[in-house]
């Protein structure tokens, strides 16, 4: 699997949220607003996903797309961390 993942918008601000970077496989497929979080548990990502109420009013949240294996989101999130990494030191 060949990833390739730009940086696309940083946030300098104390909040969770750092960056958006876009995920490109396989030069075949490409995931828009992968989010780079950064919480006092580390660094993670966070895939894009669409929020709705339910009928009785209930928030609800569902991926829009996710990596099926482990094996996938390891390389995805190694990608993206290394990525992020790179445009800090820039």
């Amino acid at each position: 699997m060949v990833i390739k993942t730009t940086i696309k918008k940083m946030f300098n601000s104390d909040k969770p949220l750092k960056a958006f970077a876009d995920v490109e496989i396989d030069g075949s497929i490409v995931i828009h607003s992968v989010a780079v979080m950064e919480t006092e548990k580390g660094r993670h990502i966070s895939m894009p996903y669409t929020k709705w109420k339910n009928k009785d009013g209930e928030e609800k949240q569902h991926d829009v797309v996710h990596p099926i294996t482990s094996y996938a989101r390891r390389q995805i999130e190694e990608s993206v961390l290394a990525a992020y990494d790179s445009h800090i030191k820039e």
